[in-house]
């Protein structure tokens, strides 16, 4: 129409006449084109091309209806033939296939030779064959019209191929051959074939195409499309193909080659849908529109087989709707692309005892558009976008089982997942690309793919797999809930690697006593975790990316296990495994090269409080342990970064439970910028003790501006009894050394009186350098005691910090330094003190033996020196003495030797420095032994302070001349 109103545009008023004339013309006999497509009336109607085919206007006509009986053919056993020139069944028509002979039928089979499509608008029926199956083949194509109906004892199959293959290799052409239909055997069908690249197509104008219960009705051809029709009373009526308990088979192809009968084929083998090894090379599309239906679904058996070069299911609620008894799978295959459209849904149901039927969705490409809501929600919408299998019954709910070579692909608001509704056990959900990427692109974590129960069954697993590719979660959730006393699932992930944007891992389970199957993580490149802001998520959940698993209840929370070459966390995104109720959380073990934690990125395990809300006054439920969090980051690299403000890895607990121990190795650990290591305690009982934290670094442990390492037992102002468990200990081994600069702190806190500190235990091969930062234990109640401190470098350098342990009234907590060489400026400050209580010790161990060789005699006194100096004097020996090299004096009276040491005496084995006679080795990491033994033979440097300077002038000075009493 548009090319039609360009032409009228552009002509002149000379030609204006004829033109119109020609353009109404067109425009008639366009429409005349499309009712005779749509609503054809066949001047020839069913006529016989041979082999014997004979077709009479029946004797006893139904009411209102046109009734041609069909007789005759060539038989062949149990197989009955025909052959027609055109095969058209007109609204109120019926084609009859009549056993004139009552001879036992099975397969009844017809051809069109004559080039012309066939038109179904009537019915067509089979008429004492009893369950016999009814197979008509026509190359030029078939459409069946909205009042298209089916009458078959049997199965059904309207296909566009050249010839239908028998089981013994004997062909049934489609083109008249005298030596091949004198061969016609009683083999059954085997197969359908194709010798061109364009098959005739197969359309469903708003057709109800019925089969008896456990028969099924095929599709194979060309294009095949399914959608509603509008009739002349402008009624729209849709299309459905119905199978009950049944299989309905929809093939399509473009090129030469076969389908077997039952379509049992795989999808990537090197003979696809083919008995004779060629492959086909093409595939035609299957395309279900507008509230279509093609439905298998009853109390028995289901199975719907769709393969072609690509699936689209349109807008409008298109259903695939399968149910059975130990039902085979609903398949949807292709070579090239499935599509499913907005609004569009394969669904696959059981209320009874039996399994329901997997959906198997097979080909190149899989694309799912979903519904462009921001708000698609499917338990409040009747209809959405996606696969379902669903239970309500004691049968197990089916597999929904995506697969492609290429690339998997959802946008919007789409949802695959499987529900047990009762006791049955919900279904897996599996995603895999076997050379592609998966991409799941939604709106604030509403495109979905979950495995649900909300009674006594099992929930499925989810898993996702793009080994060669990437997996991408982009607004988009996956997980497995149990919301009855099924145990839950698992979700597990294996990929190059996995970007969540505002995406959500998660497992939970709230009745169940069994712990879950966790979620797991294999990626052999990197974890990404990072925040849209744009995106609008669901109510109550962050817009941030999240793997969780939790456990409201009793059942202990999932763990959670994850490898990847690097990791990165940031903008609040977080991994946790929380426990809400007397159930323990679950354990985080992360297995990387790098993982880095920043813009508030976290990793946490914990216990928190409940209440009991069935009882009044409420009370606090018994909580379990929090769970553990492991790393290790030992490749190449080895590195942990903890960077910023709410960064951080936490063990807390609220409850009863004992919080969880954080164990990290790598080769470096680095927390900055307010980066920290927490664990702590606001239990309610003293069982609740704060988790334990410990780090094993290879190389060295660096925290700088206001990074913390912190195990604490603190008070909840809004919670009695809070604060009256132990806290936890801190161990530090840093490899070759430990830097604290700038406000960095490791320390361990109680608030409540019965609380006892936490103790500290750091160990470094070369040195500890605190700069401007902190070291301590305190108890601020007034009984518990202070937690003590342990540490063991070779140097420790204090600048302007403290190492304390502190008590009120219990005993002030240790500190114990085992190093040759302790320096401390004037601003720092050493102290164990208790403000009630008994102080505690501070004590500076170093092992002497064959350290500081024993003197030869004693040293001489000062006064037998001076005498002896006087006495040369006077016998007039004069000589000098002076004293020459670099850093001889201390810089002032009564000051520190300046050490000849630098710190790089330290960073290679065997270097040796001789400035003064010193001798400096590094040393090898310590065992457990503080105390190095004389068969080690190391060297230890110990710098004593000058005596002060008023002494040396008092037994030393000379008089006015000599500096000798005269």
């Amino acid at each position: 129409m548009e090319d039609l109103m360009v032409l009228v545009a552009n002509e002149t008023e000379a030609t204006r006449p004829w033109k119109m004339a020609w353009i109404i013309s067109a425009i008639i006999c366009a429409k005349a084109f499309h009712i005779s497509v749509s609503f054809v009336q066949a001047a020839d109607l069913v006529t016989s091309s041979g082999l014997n085919t004979q077709v009479r206007l029946s004797d006893t006509l139904p009411d209102g209806k046109v009734q041609y009986d069909i007789i005759g053919g060539t038989r062949a056993g149990a197989n009955l033939f025909h052959s027609f020139g055109d095969f058209n069944v007109p609204n109120n028509n019926i084609a009859n296939f009549l056993n004139d002979t009552g001879l036992a039928t099975s397969n009844v089979l017809g051809r069109v030779t004559g080039g012309n499509v066939s038109n179904i608008f009537g019915t067509i029926q089979t008429t004492g064959f009893g369950n016999a199956n009814l197979f008509l083949m026509n190359p030029a194509g078939i459409v069946f019209g909205p009042n298209a109906t089916l009458h078959v004892g049997g199965s059904v199959a309207f296909t566009t191929a050249d010839y239908i293959r028998l089981a013994d290799g004997v062909q049934f052409n489609a083109i008249p051959n005298a030596t091949t239909d004198a061969l016609l055997s009683t083999a059954p069908v085997a197969s359908y074939g194709f010798l061109g690249s364009n098959p005739g197509a197969i359309t469903v104008q708003g057709s109800k195409l019925t089969v008896p219960e456990e028969r099924g009705i095929s599709l194979i051809g060309g294009n095949i499309t399914i959608q509603n029709e509008t009739l002349e009373n402008g009624t729209v009526q849709s299309a459905r193909l119905s199978a009950p308990n049944g299989q309905i088979n929809l093939a399509t192809t473009q090129s030469p080659g076969e389908f077997l009968k039952d379509l049992t084929v795989e999808p990537f083998g090197p003979n696809v849908a083919n008995i004779e090894g060629a492959s086909f090379t093409s595939f035609g599309s299957v395309r279900v529109t507008s509230g279509s239906t093609v439905d298998v679904s009853q109390t028995g058996n289901g199975h719907v087989s769709i393969r072609g070069g690509q699936l689209l299911l349109e807008i409008l609620n298109a259903v695939l709707d399968t149910a059975g008894s130990s039902a085979p799978p609903t398949i949807a295959s292709s070579q090239d692309t499935i599509v499913l459209a907005p609004r569009s849904s394969i669904i696959s149901q059981t209320s009874s005892a039996d399994r329901g039927a997997d959906i198997r969705i097979v080909a190149n490409r899989i694309a799912i558009e979903g519904d462009p809501s921001p708000r698609g929600n499917v338990a409040e919408k009747p209809s959405f976008t996606g696969i379902r299998s669903e239970t309500g019954g004691a049968g197990n709910a089916g597999d929904v089982i995506l697969e492609t070579a290429g690339n998997i692909e959802t946008n919007k608001v789409v949802n695959l997942w499987s529900v047990a509704h009762a006791s049955g056990n919900a279904g897996n959900v599996v995603l895999t690309s076997t050379h592609g990427n998966i991409r799941m692109i939604g709106g604030g974590q509403e495109a979905q793919v979950f495995s649900l129960t909300l009674d006594k069954g099992n929930t499925g697993n989810v898993v996702v797999s793009a080994e060669a590719g990437n997996v991408v979660l982009n607004g988009a959730a996956l997980y497995t809930l149990s919301e009855g006393s099924g145990r839950g699932g698992l979700v597990e992930i294996a990929a190059q690697n996995l970007w969540m944007n505002t995406g959500l891992l998660g497992n939970g389970s709230s009745k169940s006593l069994i712990k879950p199957n966790g979620i797991t993580v294999t990626l052999s490149g990197n974890l990404i975790m990072t925040t849209d802001s744009s995106l609008v998520p669901l109510p109550g959940v962050l817009p941030s990316s999240l793997i969780f698993t939790a456990s409201p209840g009793s059942s202990p929370a999932a763990d959670i296990n994850i490898t990847a070459k690097d990791i990165f966390i940031s903008q609040g995104s977080s991994i946790k495994s929380d426990a809400f109720a007397s159930g323990a959380g679950g354990d985080l073990n992360i297995f990387t090269d790098t993982l880095k934690i920043t813009e508030g990125g976290q990793l946490s395990s914990g216990s928190t409080r409940a209440l009991d809300s069935g009882t009044l006054p409420q009370h606090i439920i018994p909580s379990g342990p929090g769970g553990d969090i492991t790393i290790q980051a030992m490749g190449s690299k080895g590195t942990i970064l903890i960077d910023g403000h709410h960064s951080g890895i936490f063990t807390n607990t609220e409850g009863t439970g004992v919080g969880g121990t954080i164990h990290m190795s790598a080769r470096s650990l680095m927390l900055q910028n307010g980066g920290k290591l927490s664990a702590e305690t606001t239990g309610t009982s003293p069982n609740a003790t704060g988790g334990s934290i410990s780090v094993n670094a290879a190389d060295q442990v660096i925290l700088t501006t206001g990074a913390s390492i912190t195990a604490s037992s603190v008070i909840d102002p809004e919670v009695p009894g809070t604060g009256i468990a132990d806290a936890g200990n801190i161990f530090v081994n840093s490899g070759q050394q430990l830097e604290m600069l700038d406000g960095a702190s490791i320390k361990t806190t109680t608030e409540l009186a019965q609380a006892n500190g936490g103790s500290i235990d750091i160990r470094a091969v070369d040195r500890v350098r605190v700069v401007n930062s902190e070291i301590s234990t305190s108890v601020i109640g007034a009984e518990g005691s202070g937690g003590n401190i342990f540490i063991d470098p070779n140097l420790v350098l204090l600048q302007d910090s403290t190492v304390t342990a502190r008590a009120v009234g219990g005993s002030g907590g240790n500190i114990t330094f085992v190093t040759p060489l302790f320096l401390a400026d004037a601003t720092s400050i050493v102290s164990a003190t208790s403000k009630f209580g008994p102080d505690g010790k501070v004590t500076a161990r170093s092992n002497l033996i064959a350290t500081i060789p024993q003197l030869e005699s004693k040293a001489a006194a000062p006064q037998v020196l001076l005498q002896n100096r006087c006495i040369a004097l006077a016998g007039g020996e004069q000589s000098t003495f002076i004293l020459a090299g670099h850093d001889a004096l201390p810089s002032q009276p009564g000051g520190w030797l300046s050490s000849p040491v630098a710190l790089e005496h330290w960073t290679e084995d065997n270097m040796e420095e001789h400035a003064s006679g010193l001798m400096v080795r590094r040393v090898k990491p310590r065992d457990s032994s503080p105390v190095m033994t004389q068969a080690q033979g190391t060297e230890v440097l110990s710098l004593r302070q000058l005596t002060p300077s008023g002494f040396l002038v008092r037994f030393f000075a000379e008089s006015a001349l000599t500096g000798c009493r005269s």
